[in-house]
């Protein structure tokens, strides 16, 4: 979850979502973000060409909560004024950062939320796999290439340490 890439990834959203909504407008915003050759955080992902369908859902429910109305606004604004210049969608990392600044969270609260639910896939993941027959993949394999050097003998005395040898 480390890294501007994962988890981390929602506290730069967060902060960049903050300051459209404070400023009153995500256009200057990305601008400045484009203008220095910075990435704009909660846009584009490596698996999702379109929009993250993660952020998706998370966009549809916070619609229905008047409280986030205006960080929603604003999200829909970075995601309008960015395509102008790249083609890059919303990710879950934005839509974190919706739920976080509508609900007066701290910046590095996406990434709880991403930890929690990233916790319960695995969780789920787990449980599915104890359904199954148990290792129903069992690779073996058996080693053919050469044959590891020998250590050395604890006080040096092996046979290439002895008086006029190379080493």
């Amino acid at each position: 979850l480390e890294g501007p890439l994962h988890g981390a990834a929602s506290g730069l959203a967060h902060r960049l979502l903050r300051e459209a909504v404070d400023r009153g407008s995500a256009v200057p915003v990305v601008a400045d973000h484009l203008r220095t050759g910075r990435r704009v955080p909660g846009l584009g992902h490596r698996i999702y060409r379109g929009e993250d369908p993660r952020a998706t859902v998370l966009f549809e429910l916070l619609a229905e909560v008047p409280q986030a109305a205006g960080a929603l606004a604003a999200a829909r604004e970075v995601v309008a004024t960015t395509a102008r210049h790249a083609p890059l969608h919303a990710n879950i990392d934005l839509a974190l950062a919706v739920l976080s600044v509508s609900r007066g969270m701290a910046a590095d609260a996406g990434e709880t939320v991403f930890a929690v639910s990233r916790t319960a896939g695995w969780v789920a993941h787990a449980l599915e796999e104890y359904g199954e027959r148990p290792l129903r993949i069992r690779p073996s394999g058996q080693y053919t290439g050469p044959r590891p050097p020998q250590p050395l003998p604890p006080d040096g005395s092996g046979p290439d340490q002895g008086p006029g040898s190379a080493n």
